[in-house]
Protein backbone atom coordinates (compact mmCIF):
# COMPACT_ATOMS: atom_id res chain seq x y z
CA UNK A 1 0.00 0.00 0.00
CA UNK A 2 1.43 3.01 -0.90
CA UNK A 3 0.39 6.75 -0.19
CA UNK A 4 -0.71 9.39 -3.01
CA UNK A 5 -2.24 11.83 -1.02
CA UNK A 6 0.12 14.20 -1.55
CA UNK A 7 0.68 13.70 -5.54
CA UNK A 8 -3.29 14.08 -6.03
CA UNK A 9 -3.64 17.73 -6.11
CA UNK A 10 -0.02 18.17 -8.07
CA UNK A 11 -0.89 20.10 -11.59
CA UNK A 12 1.45 19.51 -14.41
CA UNK A 13 4.96 20.70 -14.74
CA UNK A 14 5.12 23.83 -17.30
CA UNK A 15 8.35 22.66 -18.34
CA UNK A 16 7.01 18.91 -19.33
CA UNK A 17 7.66 17.73 -22.86
CA UNK A 18 5.50 15.54 -24.96
CA UNK A 19 6.57 11.84 -25.67
CA UNK A 20 7.24 11.03 -28.58
CA UNK A 21 4.98 8.09 -30.61
CA UNK A 22 7.71 6.79 -32.44
CA UNK A 23 10.23 6.28 -29.79
CA UNK A 24 7.86 5.62 -26.93
CA UNK A 25 9.91 3.82 -24.29
CA UNK A 26 10.97 6.08 -21.29
CA UNK A 27 13.15 5.14 -18.32
CA UNK A 28 14.53 7.02 -15.10
CA UNK A 29 17.61 4.19 -15.42
CA UNK A 30 20.93 5.99 -15.77
CA UNK A 31 19.63 9.54 -15.32
CA UNK A 32 18.52 9.19 -12.17
CA UNK A 33 22.51 8.45 -11.30
CA UNK A 34 22.94 12.38 -11.93
CA UNK A 35 19.30 13.42 -11.75
CA UNK A 36 17.67 11.98 -8.51
CA UNK A 37 15.53 14.70 -7.91
CA UNK A 38 13.36 17.09 -10.06
CA UNK A 39 15.55 19.27 -12.24
CA UNK A 40 15.27 23.15 -12.22
CA UNK A 41 14.26 24.89 -15.32
CA UNK A 42 17.29 27.12 -15.38
CA UNK A 43 19.55 23.35 -15.18
CA UNK A 44 17.32 22.08 -18.17
CA UNK A 45 18.16 24.76 -20.00
CA UNK A 46 21.84 25.68 -19.40
CA UNK A 47 22.68 21.45 -19.59
CA UNK A 48 20.58 18.24 -20.81
CA UNK A 49 18.20 19.51 -22.20
CA UNK A 50 19.71 22.25 -24.38
CA UNK A 51 23.16 22.16 -25.26
CA UNK A 52 23.10 18.92 -23.95
CA UNK A 53 20.38 17.49 -26.86
CA UNK A 54 22.44 19.66 -29.07
CA UNK A 55 25.59 17.49 -28.08
CA UNK A 56 23.76 14.35 -28.83
CA UNK A 57 22.80 14.72 -32.00
CA UNK A 58 25.96 15.79 -33.00
CA UNK A 59 27.12 12.28 -31.55
CA UNK A 60 24.09 10.14 -32.91
CA UNK A 61 22.95 11.90 -35.76
CA UNK A 62 26.48 10.57 -37.06
CA UNK A 63 26.19 7.11 -35.63
CA UNK A 64 22.96 5.21 -35.01
CA UNK A 65 20.44 7.33 -35.80
CA UNK A 66 18.91 9.68 -38.46
CA UNK A 67 17.49 12.61 -36.86
CA UNK A 68 14.72 12.52 -39.38
CA UNK A 69 13.50 9.51 -37.41
CA UNK A 70 12.40 11.86 -34.78
CA UNK A 71 9.21 13.32 -34.01
CA UNK A 72 8.46 17.05 -34.53
CA UNK A 73 10.08 18.60 -31.32
CA UNK A 74 11.63 15.38 -29.87
CA UNK A 75 14.94 15.88 -27.73
CA UNK A 76 17.25 13.09 -28.53
CA UNK A 77 17.93 11.21 -25.90
CA UNK A 78 16.58 13.34 -22.34
CA UNK A 79 13.14 14.59 -22.03
CA UNK A 80 11.54 15.88 -18.66
CA UNK A 81 8.29 14.44 -17.40
CA UNK A 82 6.49 15.44 -13.68
CA UNK A 83 9.49 17.77 -13.54
CA UNK A 84 11.81 14.63 -13.63
CA UNK A 85 14.44 13.64 -16.51
CA UNK A 86 13.41 10.09 -18.08
CA UNK A 87 16.04 8.91 -20.71
CA UNK A 88 14.36 7.43 -24.00
CA UNK A 89 15.28 3.72 -23.73
CA UNK A 90 14.14 3.23 -27.47
CA UNK A 91 16.61 5.70 -28.62
CA UNK A 92 19.31 4.50 -26.30
CA UNK A 93 18.81 0.88 -27.79
CA UNK A 94 19.34 1.79 -31.18
CA UNK A 95 23.52 1.32 -30.97
CA UNK A 96 22.52 -2.35 -29.81
CA UNK A 97 19.86 -2.63 -32.58
CA UNK A 98 21.95 -1.57 -35.13
CA UNK A 99 25.63 -2.49 -34.53
CA UNK A 100 26.44 -5.66 -36.03
CA UNK A 101 26.96 -8.26 -32.99
CA UNK A 102 25.56 -6.30 -30.69
CA UNK A 103 21.66 -6.51 -29.51
CA UNK A 104 19.47 -4.15 -27.49
CA UNK A 105 19.87 -6.32 -24.63
CA UNK A 106 23.33 -5.38 -24.18
CA UNK A 107 23.04 -1.65 -24.20
CA UNK A 108 20.00 -2.54 -21.09
CA UNK A 109 22.88 -4.64 -19.22
CA UNK A 110 25.72 -2.31 -19.56
CA UNK A 111 23.57 1.28 -18.43
CA UNK A 112 20.41 0.00 -16.97
CA UNK A 113 21.35 -3.26 -15.20
CA UNK A 114 18.29 -5.45 -15.67
CA UNK A 115 16.21 -6.47 -18.61
CA UNK A 116 13.60 -8.16 -16.64
CA UNK A 117 11.78 -5.15 -16.35
CA UNK A 118 11.87 -3.05 -18.94
CA UNK A 119 9.86 -3.34 -22.29
CA UNK A 120 11.23 -5.47 -24.80
CA UNK A 121 13.10 -3.23 -27.90
CA UNK A 122 10.02 -2.55 -30.61
CA UNK A 123 12.00 -3.31 -34.20
CA UNK A 124 12.57 -0.39 -36.79
CA UNK A 125 12.60 -0.43 -40.32
CA UNK A 126 15.95 1.44 -40.30
CA UNK A 127 17.67 -1.56 -37.87
CA UNK A 128 18.10 -3.01 -40.97
CA UNK A 129 19.60 -0.59 -43.41
CA UNK A 130 22.87 -1.51 -44.72
CA UNK A 131 24.42 2.42 -44.24
CA UNK A 132 23.44 2.44 -41.00
CA UNK A 133 24.51 -0.52 -39.76
CA UNK A 134 27.81 0.00 -41.36
CA UNK A 135 28.62 3.44 -39.97
CA UNK A 136 27.62 1.49 -36.44
CA UNK A 137 30.22 -1.37 -37.35
CA UNK A 138 32.55 1.00 -37.70
CA UNK A 139 32.27 2.97 -34.92
CA UNK A 140 32.28 -0.24 -32.87
CA UNK A 141 35.19 -1.64 -34.39
CA UNK A 142 36.93 2.01 -33.84
CA UNK A 143 35.93 1.91 -29.98
CA UNK A 144 37.51 -2.15 -29.75
CA UNK A 145 40.96 -0.95 -31.49
CA UNK A 146 41.28 2.38 -29.83
CA UNK A 147 44.37 2.83 -28.14
CA UNK A 148 43.66 6.66 -26.77
CA UNK A 149 40.95 9.34 -26.79
CA UNK A 150 42.81 12.30 -26.51
CA UNK A 151 39.78 14.69 -26.84
CA UNK A 152 38.70 13.55 -23.01
CA UNK A 153 42.18 14.84 -22.01
CA UNK A 154 42.05 18.06 -24.41
CA UNK A 155 38.62 18.80 -22.92
CA UNK A 156 39.73 18.59 -19.12
CA UNK A 157 41.92 21.04 -19.63
CA UNK A 158 39.72 23.40 -21.58
CA UNK A 159 37.97 23.19 -19.01
CA UNK A 160 40.21 23.44 -15.91
CA UNK A 161 41.52 26.47 -17.98
CA UNK A 162 37.83 28.13 -18.06
CA UNK A 163 37.77 27.57 -14.63
CA UNK A 164 41.65 29.22 -13.93
CA UNK A 165 40.34 32.12 -15.67
CA UNK A 166 36.86 32.98 -14.16
CA UNK A 167 36.35 36.76 -13.53
CA UNK A 168 35.70 37.82 -10.16
CA UNK A 169 31.86 37.34 -10.26
CA UNK A 170 31.32 39.50 -6.98
CA UNK A 171 32.34 42.21 -9.94
CA UNK A 172 30.29 41.24 -12.53
CA UNK A 173 26.51 43.24 -12.96
CA UNK A 174 23.70 41.31 -13.42
CA UNK A 175 23.67 41.26 -17.51
CA UNK A 176 27.54 40.33 -17.33
CA UNK A 177 26.71 37.42 -14.77
CA UNK A 178 23.89 36.75 -18.06
CA UNK A 179 26.20 36.87 -20.55
CA UNK A 180 28.93 34.20 -17.94
CA UNK A 181 26.59 31.47 -18.18
CA UNK A 182 25.43 31.44 -21.60
CA UNK A 183 29.57 31.17 -22.44
CA UNK A 184 29.36 27.78 -20.85
CA UNK A 185 26.34 26.25 -23.14
CA UNK A 186 28.98 25.88 -26.38
CA UNK A 187 31.49 24.16 -24.10
CA UNK A 188 28.54 21.68 -22.85
CA UNK A 189 27.91 21.22 -26.09
CA UNK A 190 30.83 19.84 -27.30
CA UNK A 191 32.05 18.21 -23.77
CA UNK A 192 28.54 16.24 -23.96
CA UNK A 193 28.95 14.87 -27.71
CA UNK A 194 32.54 13.76 -26.64
CA UNK A 195 31.04 12.17 -23.44
CA UNK A 196 27.90 10.03 -25.91
CA UNK A 197 31.05 8.53 -27.35
CA UNK A 198 32.97 7.77 -24.48
CA UNK A 199 30.38 5.90 -22.68
CA UNK A 200 29.22 4.16 -25.70
CA UNK A 201 32.76 3.17 -25.78
CA UNK A 202 32.80 2.26 -22.04
CA UNK A 203 29.51 -0.40 -23.12
CA UNK A 204 31.24 -1.91 -26.02
CA UNK A 205 34.66 -2.86 -24.58
CA UNK A 206 33.37 -4.16 -21.16
CA UNK A 207 30.67 -6.19 -23.30
CA UNK A 208 33.11 -7.39 -25.11
CA UNK A 209 35.50 -8.67 -21.86
CA UNK A 210 32.50 -10.35 -20.72
CA UNK A 211 30.85 -11.82 -23.64
CA UNK A 212 34.77 -13.25 -23.96
CA UNK A 213 34.48 -14.43 -20.02
CA UNK A 214 31.05 -16.27 -20.45
CA UNK A 215 32.26 -17.79 -23.79
CA UNK A 216 35.32 -19.33 -21.46
CA UNK A 217 33.07 -20.54 -18.83
CA UNK A 218 34.66 -18.49 -16.22
CA UNK A 219 31.82 -15.06 -15.86
CA UNK A 220 32.68 -12.50 -13.22
CA UNK A 221 36.73 -12.53 -14.51
CA UNK A 222 36.15 -9.72 -16.77
CA UNK A 223 35.09 -7.98 -13.92
CA UNK A 224 38.62 -8.65 -12.36
CA UNK A 225 40.22 -7.56 -15.16
CA UNK A 226 39.04 -4.44 -15.58
CA UNK A 227 39.42 -3.67 -11.81
CA UNK A 228 42.07 -1.28 -10.83
CA UNK A 229 42.22 0.53 -13.94
CA UNK A 230 43.46 4.03 -12.82
CA UNK A 231 42.89 7.04 -13.74
CA UNK A 232 38.75 7.19 -12.35
CA UNK A 233 38.81 10.94 -11.93
CA UNK A 234 35.98 10.48 -9.51
CA UNK A 235 37.87 8.79 -7.15
CA UNK A 236 40.40 11.09 -6.66
CA UNK A 237 38.88 13.17 -3.91
CA UNK A 238 38.49 9.95 -2.05
CA UNK A 239 42.38 10.04 -1.37
CA UNK A 240 43.05 13.67 -0.83
CA UNK A 241 39.81 13.16 1.82
CA UNK A 242 42.16 9.90 3.26
CA UNK A 243 44.92 12.01 3.78
CA UNK A 244 42.75 15.21 5.56
CA UNK A 245 40.98 12.20 7.68
CA UNK A 246 44.30 11.22 9.22
CA UNK A 247 45.55 14.68 9.80
CA UNK A 248 42.54 15.04 11.98
CA UNK A 249 42.94 11.69 13.76
CA UNK A 250 46.26 12.45 14.76
CA UNK A 251 45.15 15.60 16.46
CA UNK A 252 43.20 15.66 19.58
CA UNK A 253 41.82 19.50 19.10
CA UNK A 254 40.33 18.28 15.89
CA UNK A 255 38.92 14.97 16.87
CA UNK A 256 37.20 16.89 19.87
CA UNK A 257 36.12 19.57 16.92
CA UNK A 258 34.85 16.43 14.62
CA UNK A 259 33.46 14.30 17.74
CA UNK A 260 31.04 17.63 18.33
CA UNK A 261 29.05 16.90 14.90
CA UNK A 262 29.18 18.59 11.43
CA UNK A 263 26.89 21.07 11.94
CA UNK A 264 29.16 24.50 12.95
CA UNK A 265 32.37 22.57 12.18
CA UNK A 266 32.95 25.26 9.66
CA UNK A 267 33.03 27.51 12.73
CA UNK A 268 34.66 25.41 15.30
CA UNK A 269 37.66 25.11 13.28
CA UNK A 270 38.35 28.30 12.89
CA UNK A 271 38.12 29.26 16.30
CA UNK A 272 41.02 26.64 16.94
CA UNK A 273 43.43 28.51 15.65
CA UNK A 274 46.90 27.27 14.76
CA UNK A 275 46.34 23.27 15.60
CA UNK A 276 44.01 23.81 12.47
CA UNK A 277 45.75 25.38 10.02
CA UNK A 278 46.99 23.04 8.61
CA UNK A 279 43.88 20.87 8.52
CA UNK A 280 42.11 24.45 6.94
CA UNK A 281 45.05 25.08 4.61
CA UNK A 282 44.57 21.41 2.51
CA UNK A 283 40.62 21.81 3.11
CA UNK A 284 40.91 25.38 0.98
CA UNK A 285 42.82 23.02 -1.28
CA UNK A 286 40.97 20.16 -1.22
CA UNK A 287 37.52 23.08 -2.55
CA UNK A 288 40.01 24.58 -4.78
CA UNK A 289 40.36 21.24 -6.96
CA UNK A 290 37.08 19.30 -6.03
CA UNK A 291 34.55 22.34 -5.16
CA UNK A 292 32.43 21.01 -8.34
CA UNK A 293 31.26 17.66 -6.84
CA UNK A 294 28.45 16.83 -4.45
CA UNK A 295 25.60 15.23 -4.04
CA UNK A 296 23.09 15.82 -7.58
CA UNK A 297 25.79 17.91 -9.11
CA UNK A 298 24.52 18.27 -12.11
CA UNK A 299 21.51 20.49 -10.76
CA UNK A 300 22.40 23.99 -10.23
CA UNK A 301 20.28 24.44 -7.73
CA UNK A 302 22.66 21.72 -5.46
CA UNK A 303 25.15 22.77 -3.52
CA UNK A 304 28.87 21.51 -3.43
CA UNK A 305 31.53 20.93 -1.75
CA UNK A 306 32.75 23.94 -2.17
CA UNK A 307 29.29 25.91 -1.65
CA UNK A 308 28.47 23.97 1.74
CA UNK A 309 31.90 23.11 3.20
CA UNK A 310 29.80 20.81 5.59
CA UNK A 311 28.71 18.30 3.00
CA UNK A 312 32.33 16.95 2.10
CA UNK A 313 33.61 17.47 6.40
CA UNK A 314 30.99 14.92 6.62
CA UNK A 315 32.34 12.57 4.45
CA UNK A 316 36.03 13.26 6.05
CA UNK A 317 34.26 12.51 9.13
CA UNK A 318 32.91 8.96 8.59
CA UNK A 319 36.96 8.61 7.29
CA UNK A 320 39.41 9.68 9.44
CA UNK A 321 37.22 6.40 11.86
CA UNK A 322 38.48 4.05 8.99
CA UNK A 323 41.59 2.07 10.58
CA UNK A 324 44.48 2.50 8.34
CA UNK A 325 44.27 -0.69 6.46
CA UNK A 326 41.32 1.15 4.91
CA UNK A 327 43.55 3.42 2.88
CA UNK A 328 42.04 3.60 -0.26
CA UNK A 329 45.78 3.71 -2.47
CA UNK A 330 46.21 -0.03 -0.36
CA UNK A 331 43.14 -1.22 -1.76
CA UNK A 332 43.74 -0.02 -5.45
CA UNK A 333 46.84 -1.43 -4.94
CA UNK A 334 45.43 -4.58 -4.72
CA UNK A 335 42.76 -4.59 -7.15
CA UNK A 336 45.77 -4.25 -9.27
CA UNK A 337 47.40 -6.97 -8.33
CA UNK A 338 44.02 -8.97 -8.52
CA UNK A 339 43.41 -7.66 -12.05
CA UNK A 340 46.61 -8.39 -13.24
CA UNK A 341 46.76 -11.87 -12.15
CA UNK A 342 43.04 -12.06 -13.81
CA UNK A 343 44.19 -11.04 -16.83
CA UNK A 344 46.99 -13.70 -16.97
CA UNK A 345 44.51 -16.39 -16.47
CA UNK A 346 42.33 -14.59 -18.93
CA UNK A 347 44.87 -14.91 -21.52
CA UNK A 348 46.08 -18.59 -20.64
CA UNK A 349 42.14 -19.47 -21.37
CA UNK A 350 41.75 -17.60 -24.38
CA UNK A 351 45.31 -18.94 -25.77
CA UNK A 352 43.91 -21.63 -27.28
CA UNK A 353 41.52 -19.51 -29.89
CA UNK A 354 43.74 -16.86 -31.49
CA UNK A 355 40.74 -14.80 -32.83
CA UNK A 356 39.87 -14.77 -28.92
CA UNK A 357 43.10 -13.87 -27.79
CA UNK A 358 43.20 -10.87 -30.13
CA UNK A 359 40.03 -9.74 -29.20
CA UNK A 360 41.12 -9.78 -25.35
CA UNK A 361 44.02 -7.63 -26.38
CA UNK A 362 42.05 -5.08 -28.10
CA UNK A 363 39.39 -5.30 -25.24
CA UNK A 364 41.93 -4.43 -22.75
CA UNK A 365 43.30 -2.01 -23.98
CA UNK A 366 40.39 -0.53 -25.16
CA UNK A 367 38.98 -0.56 -21.40
CA UNK A 368 41.75 0.99 -20.29
CA UNK A 369 40.65 4.59 -22.29
CA UNK A 370 37.09 4.25 -22.19
CA UNK A 371 36.12 3.26 -18.72
CA UNK A 372 38.40 5.65 -16.57
CA UNK A 373 37.40 8.30 -19.94
CA UNK A 374 33.83 8.02 -19.10
CA UNK A 375 34.46 9.04 -15.55
CA UNK A 376 36.83 11.93 -16.73
CA UNK A 377 34.61 13.47 -19.54
CA UNK A 378 31.79 13.66 -16.44
CA UNK A 379 34.29 15.35 -14.44
CA UNK A 380 34.49 17.74 -16.71
CA UNK A 381 31.19 18.49 -17.85
CA UNK A 382 30.50 18.75 -13.99
CA UNK A 383 33.62 21.61 -13.90
CA UNK A 384 31.14 23.65 -16.66
CA UNK A 385 28.09 22.88 -15.27
CA UNK A 386 29.76 24.54 -11.68
CA UNK A 387 30.67 27.69 -13.11
CA UNK A 388 27.13 28.08 -14.78
CA UNK A 389 25.88 27.40 -10.71
CA UNK A 390 28.87 30.17 -9.43
CA UNK A 391 27.33 32.87 -11.89
CA UNK A 392 23.56 31.87 -11.34
CA UNK A 393 23.92 32.09 -7.44
CA UNK A 394 26.04 35.71 -7.79
CA UNK A 395 22.94 36.59 -10.49
CA UNK A 396 20.09 35.35 -7.80
CA UNK A 397 21.65 37.42 -4.96
CA UNK A 398 21.92 41.03 -6.94
CA UNK A 399 18.44 39.94 -8.45
CA UNK A 400 17.16 38.95 -4.55
CA UNK A 401 18.79 42.80 -3.75
CA UNK A 402 17.42 44.50 -6.14
CA UNK A 403 13.80 42.59 -5.51
CA UNK A 404 13.24 41.57 -9.09
CA UNK A 405 13.20 38.30 -7.22
CA UNK A 406 11.90 37.74 -3.55
CA UNK A 407 14.43 35.06 -2.69
CA UNK A 408 18.29 34.05 -4.74
CA UNK A 409 17.46 30.77 -4.98
CA UNK A 410 14.40 31.49 -6.87
CA UNK A 411 17.01 32.09 -10.28
CA UNK A 412 17.21 28.36 -10.53
CA UNK A 413 13.33 28.78 -11.47
CA UNK A 414 13.59 30.84 -14.30
CA UNK A 415 14.27 29.56 -18.38
CA UNK A 416 17.27 31.12 -19.80
CA UNK A 417 14.71 33.11 -22.54
CA UNK A 418 13.76 34.74 -19.18
CA UNK A 419 16.88 35.89 -17.24
CA UNK A 420 17.21 39.38 -19.51
CA UNK A 421 13.47 40.58 -18.43
CA UNK A 422 14.24 39.07 -14.97
CA UNK A 423 17.81 41.38 -15.07
CA UNK A 424 15.49 44.23 -16.07
CA UNK A 425 13.07 44.08 -13.45
CA UNK A 426 10.43 41.65 -11.15
CA UNK A 427 8.16 40.99 -13.76
CA UNK A 428 9.00 37.68 -13.07
CA UNK A 429 9.10 37.66 -9.20
CA UNK A 430 5.70 35.78 -8.70
CA UNK A 431 6.36 33.65 -11.00
CA UNK A 432 9.52 32.32 -10.05
CA UNK A 433 7.95 31.97 -6.46
CA UNK A 434 5.11 30.00 -7.52
CA UNK A 435 7.24 26.92 -9.18
CA UNK A 436 9.33 27.07 -6.30
CA UNK A 437 7.07 26.52 -4.82
CA UNK A 438 5.01 23.84 -7.41
CA UNK A 439 9.01 22.18 -7.81
CA UNK A 440 9.28 21.26 -4.44
CA UNK A 441 5.85 19.70 -4.81
CA UNK A 442 7.31 16.89 -7.20
CA UNK A 443 10.82 16.57 -5.11
CA UNK A 444 8.58 14.79 -2.23
CA UNK A 445 7.14 12.07 -5.20
CA UNK A 446 8.82 9.00 -6.64
CA UNK A 447 8.54 8.59 -10.35
CA UNK A 448 8.42 5.56 -12.36
CA UNK A 449 11.05 3.51 -13.07
CA UNK A 450 10.10 3.02 -16.83
CA UNK A 451 6.83 3.65 -18.79
CA UNK A 452 5.70 3.02 -22.42
CA UNK A 453 3.72 5.77 -24.57
CA UNK A 454 1.99 8.63 -21.98
CA UNK A 455 3.72 8.68 -18.33
CA UNK A 456 1.46 7.86 -15.78
CA UNK A 457 -0.84 10.58 -13.98
CA UNK A 458 1.60 12.72 -11.45
CA UNK A 459 -1.87 12.04 -8.72
CA UNK A 460 -0.58 8.34 -9.19
CA UNK A 461 2.71 8.88 -8.28
CA UNK A 462 3.69 7.57 -4.34
CA UNK A 463 5.39 10.04 -2.29
CA UNK A 464 8.92 9.03 -1.46
CA UNK A 465 10.00 6.29 1.07
CA UNK A 466 6.19 5.60 1.42
CA UNK A 467 6.15 2.08 -0.17
CA UNK A 468 5.51 -0.43 2.62
CA UNK A 469 8.81 -2.44 3.37
CA UNK A 470 8.90 -6.07 2.45
CA UNK A 471 11.96 -7.27 4.85
CA UNK A 472 13.51 -10.44 3.47
CA UNK A 473 14.21 -13.14 5.87
CA UNK A 474 17.37 -15.05 6.86
CA UNK A 475 18.69 -16.80 4.22
CA UNK A 476 17.14 -14.66 1.24
CA UNK A 477 19.59 -14.11 -1.45
CA UNK A 478 18.67 -10.75 -3.45
CA UNK A 479 20.26 -11.06 -7.26
CA UNK A 480 22.18 -8.49 -9.23
CA UNK A 481 24.62 -7.59 -11.28
CA UNK A 482 28.17 -8.41 -10.07
CA UNK A 483 29.84 -5.19 -10.86
CA UNK A 484 33.31 -5.74 -9.02
CA UNK A 485 34.64 -9.01 -8.00
CA UNK A 486 35.07 -10.18 -4.19
CA UNK A 487 33.05 -11.38 -1.31
CA UNK A 488 32.69 -9.61 1.97
CA UNK A 489 30.71 -9.88 5.26
CA UNK A 490 29.09 -6.98 7.39
CA UNK A 491 27.05 -4.82 8.58
CA UNK A 492 24.20 -3.42 6.17
CA UNK A 493 23.70 0.38 6.76
CA UNK A 494 20.51 2.32 4.91
CA UNK A 495 21.85 5.56 3.43
CA UNK A 496 19.41 7.66 0.75
CA UNK A 497 21.37 10.85 1.64
CA UNK A 498 25.25 10.62 0.85
CA UNK A 499 25.13 14.24 2.95
CA UNK A 500 23.93 12.40 5.93
CA UNK A 501 26.09 9.83 6.61
CA UNK A 502 26.79 10.05 10.56
CA UNK A 503 25.98 6.48 11.27
CA UNK A 504 27.80 4.71 9.02
CA UNK A 505 30.83 2.77 10.17
CA UNK A 506 33.88 1.61 8.84
CA UNK A 507 33.05 -2.31 7.49
CA UNK A 508 29.73 -1.57 6.90
CA UNK A 509 28.10 -2.71 3.68
CA UNK A 510 26.60 0.27 1.95
CA UNK A 511 23.49 -0.23 0.47
CA UNK A 512 22.31 2.81 -1.80
CA UNK A 513 19.36 3.50 -3.89
CA UNK A 514 21.91 5.14 -6.36
CA UNK A 515 24.87 6.67 -6.39
CA UNK A 516 26.73 9.51 -8.12
CA UNK A 517 30.55 10.83 -7.72
CA UNK A 518 29.14 12.74 -4.51
CA UNK A 519 29.27 8.96 -3.11
CA UNK A 520 32.68 7.93 -3.37
CA UNK A 521 34.20 8.93 -0.27
CA UNK A 522 31.91 6.65 1.52
CA UNK A 523 33.16 3.43 -0.60
CA UNK A 524 36.35 3.78 1.47
CA UNK A 525 35.23 2.64 4.45
CA UNK A 526 32.08 0.39 3.45
CA UNK A 527 33.45 -3.14 2.86
CA UNK A 528 30.87 -3.80 -0.05
CA UNK A 529 28.62 -1.87 -1.82
CA UNK A 530 24.82 -2.78 -3.01
CA UNK A 531 22.70 -0.62 -5.39
CA UNK A 532 19.15 -0.78 -6.20
CA UNK A 533 19.69 0.00 -9.52
CA UNK A 534 22.92 0.47 -11.94
CA UNK A 535 24.44 -1.31 -15.12
CA UNK A 536 27.88 -2.43 -15.68
CA UNK A 537 29.40 0.65 -16.70
CA UNK A 538 27.40 2.90 -13.54
CA UNK A 539 29.29 5.28 -11.11
CA UNK A 540 29.35 2.46 -8.31
CA UNK A 541 30.67 -0.43 -10.68
CA UNK A 542 33.10 1.75 -11.75
CA UNK A 543 34.53 3.20 -8.59
CA UNK A 544 34.26 0.04 -6.25
CA UNK A 545 36.68 -1.82 -8.92
CA UNK A 546 38.99 1.12 -8.45
CA UNK A 547 38.72 1.04 -4.94
CA UNK A 548 39.01 -2.67 -4.87
CA UNK A 549 35.90 -3.15 -2.72
CA UNK A 550 32.99 -6.00 -3.48
CA UNK A 551 29.98 -4.34 -5.45
CA UNK A 552 26.48 -5.79 -6.88
CA UNK A 553 24.38 -3.27 -8.73
CA UNK A 554 20.81 -3.98 -9.84
CA UNK A 555 19.25 -5.27 -7.30
CA UNK A 556 16.22 -4.42 -7.47
CA UNK A 557 14.36 -3.09 -3.77
CA UNK A 558 17.89 -3.62 -1.79
CA UNK A 559 17.00 -0.61 0.15
CA UNK A 560 13.41 -1.62 1.11
CA UNK A 561 13.79 -5.37 1.84
CA UNK A 562 17.49 -5.38 3.80
CA UNK A 563 16.84 -3.51 7.47
CA UNK A 564 19.93 -1.62 8.07
CA UNK A 565 21.83 -3.60 11.25
CA UNK A 566 21.23 -6.88 9.09
CA UNK A 567 24.13 -8.93 8.75
CA UNK A 568 24.80 -9.43 4.92
CA UNK A 569 27.16 -11.04 2.91
CA UNK A 570 27.60 -9.88 -1.03
CA UNK A 571 29.24 -11.60 -3.32
CA UNK A 572 30.87 -9.44 -6.67
CA UNK A 573 31.26 -12.22 -8.67
CA UNK A 574 28.22 -14.25 -7.90
CA UNK A 575 25.67 -10.94 -8.17
CA UNK A 576 24.02 -11.83 -4.84
CA UNK A 577 23.59 -10.50 -1.69
CA UNK A 578 22.77 -13.34 1.33
CA UNK A 579 21.12 -12.21 4.24
CA UNK A 580 22.62 -14.14 7.42
CA UNK A 581 20.90 -12.46 10.20
CA UNK A 582 18.53 -10.19 10.75
CA UNK A 583 18.70 -6.84 13.38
Amino acid sequence: MTDTSSSAAIADWFMDDTPSTSFPIYTRGNTGEVFPDPISPLTADFTWQGPGDEGLRDWMGGYSLELEELDPGQKVMFEIFGAYVFLNLSVARLSGARTPGMTPEQVDMAYFGTDSSLPPHVPRAADDDPVIQARCGAKMYSFLTATDFPEVDRQRSQAEEVVATRPRLADLDPAQLVARMREMKPWFRRIFEVHGQVSMGAGVVLGALTQLAMGMGRPGLDMRVAGGLGGVDSAEPSWVMWDLGRVVAASEPLTKAFDAGVTGLPERLDALGEPAAAFLAGFADFQRHFGSRGPNEWELRSDTWGTRAELALAMIDRMRLTPESGAPQGRHEEARTRAVDALAEFRTLCAVDPQAAATLEMAITAASVFLPGRERSKTTIVKIVHETRLAALELGRKLAAARHLTDARHVFMLRDSELDAAVAGPSFAEEAARREAHYLQFAELEPPFVFVGEPPAVSSWPRKGAATRTIAEVGTVLRGIGGSAGSATGRAKIITDPSEPADFEPGDILIAPITDPSWTPLFVPAAAVVVDVGGSVSHAVIVSRELGIPCVVSVTGATTSIPTGALVRVDGDAGTVTILALP
